[in-house]
């Protein structure tokens, strides 16, 4: 095993665990009091919809070629979901 660290991490949840808070205090100060809850649920509900799709993403692509692409595919959409995040804000600024 190259990665045992890693592999412990994520396999008993421990790098979400981790991560999931300092997203969560990363948010709160940008975000309105009163939307608050919305935010924060908005972004368990992003991570939730990661930890189940990319498995699946990741299957379908690996059944229909091999692991690698859907390694490939897989790192193509977390790689535009920033381009995109970076596009909105761009446009809301200028509003």
């Amino acid at each position: 095993m190259r990665w045992p660290c890693a592999a412990t991490l994520i396999g008993t949840g421990t790098g979400t665990g981790l991560i999931t808070p300092l997203g969560f205090a990363a948010l709160a100060p940008d975000t309105p009091a009163e939307r608050l809850g919305q935010t924060m649920g908005s972004a368990e509900l992003g991570r939730e919809l990661g930890d189940a799709g990319g498995p699946l993403v990741v299957a379908a692509v690996a059944s229909a070629a091999t692991l690698t692409y859907g390694y490939g595919v897989l790192a193509a959409l977390l790689a535009v979901g920033p381009v995109i995040a970076a596009v909105t804000a761009l446009r809301d600024r200028r509003r």
